[in-house]
């Protein structure tokens, strides 16, 4: 009996895309996916590029503290962020997960931003203030859902983001209070 090509054709998918499956799950295991106000720093320091160093100096919190300091955006200190990288989409591309530190860390809050790694460098796709953000293994239009929580001395909250096209957008909220 001889087998048609259309009969192989799924077998040559899977086995062709078999490599590709195993390289993201790698990486999702190496990667961090946690990051909290409570942590001191992230667990996998990457040194920030460049471009994602340019938009975090157009930053409306960032300018404020700088201003306030009488510090040059150009002389802006290495030691006010950490950043992860993350696969939100592709195992090949490195996102970022940036957290400020020092001067843009509350006291129980952190600032978080995520960027997109692009062909043309990175971009910004969600920035919070939040107690912890957490990159998801569920996927929404190819992208990681990332869910952003809060809690204070008597209520939670948390917010699940989702991918849009173009940026994370707040899905579904929930709070509660804490019994």
């Amino acid at each position: 009996m001889r087998i048609g090509w259309f009969a192989l054709l799924p077998l040559m998918t899977i086995s062709l895309s078999a490599p590709n499956f195993a390289q993201a799950k790698r990486h999702r295991q190496s990667e961090q996916t946690i990051f909290s106000a409570e942590d001191e720093s992230v667990k996998k320091p990457v040194s920030i590029p460049e471009d994602v160093l340019a938009i975090l100096r157009q930053d409306e919190m960032v300018r404020n503290v700088l201003e306030g300091g009488k510090i040059p955006a150009d002389k802006i200190p290495s030691t006010w962020f950490s950043a992860s990288v993350i696969h939100l989409a592709n195992p090949t591309e490195q996102d970022l997960i940036v957290l400020g530190e020092e001067e843009l860390r509350g006291a129980n809050v952190i600032a978080f931003w995520v960027f997109r790694s692009t062909p043309h460098g990175h971009e910004r796709v969600m920035m919070a203030h939040e107690h912890d953000l957490i990159v998801k293994r569920v996927w929404w239009k190819g992208y990681r859902e990332i869910e952003l929580m809060s809690s204070s001395a008597v209520e939670w909250s948390s917010v699940l983001l989702r991918w849009n096209g173009k940026e994370y957008v707040a899905y579904r909220e929930k709070s509660g209070s804490i019994r």
